[in-house]
């Protein structure tokens, strides 16, 4: 099994990002895994360019569709060959853990068939969200049927097939919310891992909307807009 992990970029804060990608791959070894980290950034950005992979097995590239996180997760996995049984993963650039053994628990939820798992993620969502009764895993933390959940979202190459991708009708937010309906629709079951007992020390250093965008800040924020009203508009909600 071998782990594609797409981290798309707008290179807010580069350092913070560089810091992630390096988290990644420390905590990867440290597991074990057969890993690629794809460093993906929607349009040429300096930082970007300049930007030597302190590993190779971080992969730079270019998307070429400005604000689009589908894109970015769709341009990669278009374009390798990974089988049903490897895992896929989308991890934002501000996403940080101080469990450095947290990939492990998140690949066993995934692994663990009875669950019948499609998308495994570690941020829960009020918002147009069901979340589940919890699920005692392994003593370790809960778990919660949720219709989604992000921040990281780890998937089977099998499940992102079946759904055809995310779709790039989004831009800036609610991709990963349509994608998990999806996964759902094919008989998955989503599950938010919970961090309220400080197992996974997950951190996410988001920005504000307003502040995600370097550039064209006013034109990001109406496709923000647009996107949620689409979102609306497709599932009805």
């Amino acid at each position: 099994m071998k782990l594609h992990v797409v981290v798309p970029t707008i290179m807010t804060n580069p350092q913070q990002e560089f810091d992630c990608l390096d988290q990644l791959v420390s905590h990867f070894d440290r597991a074990n895994l057969e890993f690629i980290v794809y460093f993906v950034a929607n349009f040429p950005i300096q930082e970007f360019n300049e930007y030597i992979p302190t590993d190779e097995r971080i992969v730079k590239s270019i998307s070429n569709l400005p604000f689009s996180i589908s894109r970015a997760i769709n341009s990669v996995f278009e374009s390798i060959d990974y089988k049903d049984e490897d895992t896929l993963a989308f991890v934002q650039s501000d996403s940080f853990f101080n469990n450095p053994d947290w990939i492990v628990s998140l690949l066993d939820v995934l692994n663990t068939k009875e669950l019948n798992a499609g998308v495994i993620g570690v941020r829960p969502h009020v918002s147009s969200n069901q979340i589940g009764t919890p699920i005692d895993f392994k003593g370790k933390f809960e778990i919660h049927p949720v219709a989604w959940s992000d921040g990281v979202m780890f998937f089977k190459g099998e499940v992102y097939r079946k759904v055809g991708g995310f779709d790039e009708n989004y831009f800036g937010d609610c991709e990963s919310q349509d994608f998990c309906y999806l996964v759902g629709k094919q008989g998955y079951i989503n599950y938010w891992c919970s961090d309220k007992n400080g197992y996974f020390g997950y951190k996410n250093r988001a920005a504000s909307f307003g502040s995600k965008a370097r550039v064209n800040k006013g034109e990001f924020l109406q496709k923000v807009e647009a996107s949620r009203k689409y979102l609306v508009e497709k599932w009805k909600i």
